[in-house]
């Protein structure tokens, strides 16, 4: 017997829709929305446009079919839930911390965007974009990145940063890169080594010493996590990005003759290098928070305590570096310094519990592989971003934290919906 779903979609004996019978409405909004998965990595730091063509294209397709979500809404569970509830929790901290210091509503923007993780999990299982379109676009976004990274290289910009900041665009690269090595179908290794070669030498041409770790746990995780028969890929491609990092190397040597500048200065008292700025500020916010602990001095207000430092209050050069800052170049900090203990609890929860529902499917069994790659991409992309998250505060730039909340929403949409089975 013929079913419909109740939006114009065939549905088979086994649940799944019958895309060729799809009403010209619902057709249209799948395409816009497989456009929007395309261009989210695609253009996020290779073109200035960012995540605005993702962002449009997405509101065109719910626009036109929004009682497909609606459909679908009552089908997803604990999942959704859980996503909702640490939007919920987010919000609820930073609209506080908003009300209580009266700082107002825009500083709260970049954090708030946290409602968006759940409408990304569940438009990834309504609308059924395919695997290919995210994949492909962050291929193509790491060789835009990569291409960019260059162009500003040969003109003599310092550090390549697209059209963002340096460590942004950095760590933004990492986040790409886990999607072309861990999400990718069988058979793409070509492309996979491109895509990787592309991404080290956006990292290293960005300057960014703290997606250098980051590098690293996506090459751990994939030895860790592969099956036997990909180590020896998993292997080259690890073997393949030290051979960019090695042909970069001169830029490499000079981050690592700065840094050690940097700590010979600290060392000495002189703390005006970037360096030694990075070390204040964590003095600062952890002394800021045993100040507020309940409270915090405001969400997005660090700069509140680096400007009430005498350091920053009378015209000396070693307080330069520090007072040009506005915030802790670290989540942890940043949010218990602005925040106070509610902010830590919230930034917890923010990166545990995606990596707990990530890590529950990647290790359960039986598992199809499709849904098992996803569920290890969102596992290391959470990584990446705590990793990242040591050294910047990412949550206070609008490209990071809003593409951290859709790629978990959607990652673990696509795992949901190859194995709806295991929620």
């Amino acid at each position: 017997m013929v079913k419909t779903d109740g939006f114009g979609s065939l549905v088979l004996s086994d649940g799944r829709s019958n895309f060729a019978f799809d009403s010209p409405r619902l057709r249209l909004a799948r395409a816009l929305c497989t456009l929007a998965v395309f261009a989210l990595p695609a253009f996020v730091i290779s073109t200035p446009w960012g995540l605005r063509p993702a962002t449009l294209l997405t509101l065109l397709a719910v626009g036109l079919a929004p009682d497909c979500l609606w459909h679908h809404l009552r089908l997803l569970r604990r999942p959704l839930l859980v996503l909702t509830a640490i939007a919920v929790l987010v919000s609820l901290v930073v609209s506080m911390s908003v009300l209580v210091h009266d700082t107002g509503w825009r500083e709260a923007d970049s954090r708030g965007r946290t409602l968006v993780m759940p409408m990304a999990l569940l438009i990834t299982v309504a609308f059924r974009p395919p695997r290919a379109a995210l994949w492909g676009g962050a291929v193509v976004g790491l060789l835009g990145a990569c291409g960019v990274a260059l162009w500003q290289y040969v003109h003599g910009v310092p550090r390549a940063d697209g059209w963002t900041n340096a460590i942004v665009f950095g760590d933004m690269a990492a986040v790409l890169l886990v999607v072309v090595v861990f999400f990718r179908a069988s058979g793409r290794m070509p492309w996979v080594v491109l895509g990787t070669l592309a991404g080290v030498t956006a990292v290293v041409l960005s300057g960014s010493r703290g997606t250098w770790l980051a590098l690293g746990v996506i090459a751990l995780t994939g030895l860790l996590a592969g099956r036997r028969a990909r180590w020896w890929e998993l292997l080259g491609v690890a073997a393949l990005g030290l051979a960019a990092a090695l042909v970069l190397s001169p830029k490499v040597e000079e981050r690592i003759t700065a840094l050690q500048g940097d700590l010979a200065r600290y060392s000495r008292g002189d703390m005006d290098s970037s360096s030694g700025a990075r070390i204040q500020l964590l003095q600062l916010a952890g002394k800021t928070f045993l100040a507020h602990p309940g409270t915090g001095v405001g969400v997005g207000k660090f700069d509140r305590a680096i400007h009430a430092e005498p350091l920053c209050q009378v015209p000396r050069t070693e307080g330069e570096e520090v007072c040009r800052l506005s915030h802790a170049h670290n989540d942890l900090a940043e949010w218990g310094a602005t925040m106070g203990a509610p902010g830590v609890v919230a930034l917890v929860v923010l990166y545990g519990l995606p990596l707990w529902l990530f890590a529950r499917r990647s290790f359960a069994r039986p598992f199809p592989r499709r849904s098992r790659s996803a569920a290890l991409t969102g596992v290391t992309l959470v990584l990446v971003f705590i990793i990242c998250g040591l050294t910047q505060s990412l949550f206070a730039h609008q490209l990071t934290a809003t593409s951290y909340v859709l790629l978990v929403g959607m990652l673990l949409g696509f795992s949901l919906r190859e194995n709806p089975q295991k929620d």
